[in-house]
C-alpha cells in the first residue's frame, strides 16, 4: 500500500469516527436522551467510534501488495 492509499484509507476512516461522534453528541443533547433507545444508540455510536480508531493503519503496517 502507498502511502497516498494508506493517508486516504486513513481520511476515511477519521470521516467515520467524527460522524459517529458527532451523532453521539447530537443524541445526548437531545430531550429524550435519558430514554433507553437513546443511551443505547449513543453507547453503539461512541463504541463505533472507537472501534474506527483501530482500524487506523501505522506507517509501520505491513499490508500486503494488491495484485
Amino acid at each position: 500500500m502507498t502511502p497516498r492509499e494508506r493517508s486516504a484509507y486513513n481520511a476515511g476512516i477519521e470521516a467515520v469516527r467524527q460522524m459517529a461522534m458527532v451523532s453521539a453528541v447530537t443524541i445526548e443533547t437531545r430531550d429524550d436522551a435519558g430514554r433507553v433507545q437513546s443511551q443505547a444508540a449513543v453507547a453503539t455510536l461512541q463504541a463505533l467510534a472507537e472501534g474506527a480508531r483501530d482500524l487506523m493503519l501505522r506507517a509501520d503496517t505491513a499490508a500486503p501488495e494488491s495484485a
